[in-house]
């Protein structure tokens, strides 16, 4: 009896093992750390050296039935730098472009997520920076009938400067957003707007006709990024000309 029971418990582990490895196939064998989805991005987007993980940040879903929890990465393969989003929940794992999509740059690395602008790239001996975003009002007109597209610019401008949080001598952290986001941005006195605020209101679209009403939809559009570098005495290095995506400085 002792025998046959045990051969029931190994036939029963080994079943186990097969339909744990034939539910992990049909999930398409995903990768459930960091650097496993850093060699997925790596054969994906076909780059030469290894893409090793620079920074990541794991949080839980905002929503209370929700049990994804997302990891944001930003990561480097030889001059390559690339940042990308995933999701786990339970045994699901893939990468989540709603919010946060794919940004790679063969030089230097400037995106926004979820109220942080991150800069990576070969920073040699800069020991701090800091970033001056400027934000341009912006207004484009869709024609419904000919799709015909109109940008209007200005006159409003503002520009916001952020001290760097230094996590790594390749990668800067910017805060642009000093608490929660504003979900009615339009209600924040002028003074107190900060920038995601101010992207919300002045990138916007409407269809011909509505102007200012309540139909509205955000405007993808590049903003100027210009990044100084200093070195530990303060005087500065370099000054790096890039941009960020409007979505990008949204709520994730």
């Amino acid at each position: 009896m002792s025998r046959n029971r045990t051969y029931r418990i190994i036939r029963n582990l080994l079943i186990c093992l097969l339909i744990g490895a034939v539910v992990y196939a049909c999930l398409g064998f995903p990768p459930y750390t960091v650097k496993g989805m850093c060699r997925q991005m790596e054969r994906d987007y076909l780059l030469e050296e290894p893409l090793e993980p620079l920074y990541s940040l794991r949080e839980n879903s905002r929503y209370m039935n929700d049990h994804a929890r997302y990891t944001f990465v930003v990561a480097r393969s030889g001059d390559t730098y690339l940042s990308f989003q995933y999701e786990q929940n339970f045994l699901q794992n893939w990468r989540y472009y709603q919010h946060v999509f794919p940004k790679m740059s063969n030089s230097v690395l400037c995106t926004g997520r979820n109220g942080v602008l991150y800069v990576a790239g070969p920073f040699g001996n800069a020991a701090s920076a800091t970033a001056q975003v400027t934000v341009e009002k912006t207004i484009m007109t869709i024609d419904p009938d000919t799709e015909e597209r109109q940008i209007a610019r200005g006159p409003e401008k503002r520009t916001f400067t952020f001290q760097g949080e230094k996590a790594r001598e390749d990668l800067f952290l910017f805060q642009y957003r000093s608490g929660k986001s504003d979900l009615w941005p339009e209600q924040v006195p002028e003074a107190e707007r900060e920038l995601e605020d101010v992207v919300d209101l002045w990138y916007r679209s409407y269809l011909k006709g509505e102007g200012d009403g309540s139909g509205h939809g955000w405007l993808h559009d590049n903003v100027p990024v210009q990044v100084t570098l200093y070195d530990e005495a303060g005087a500065p290095l370099e000054t790096l000309d890039l941009t960020v995506d409007t979505y990008e400085l949204h709520n994730w």
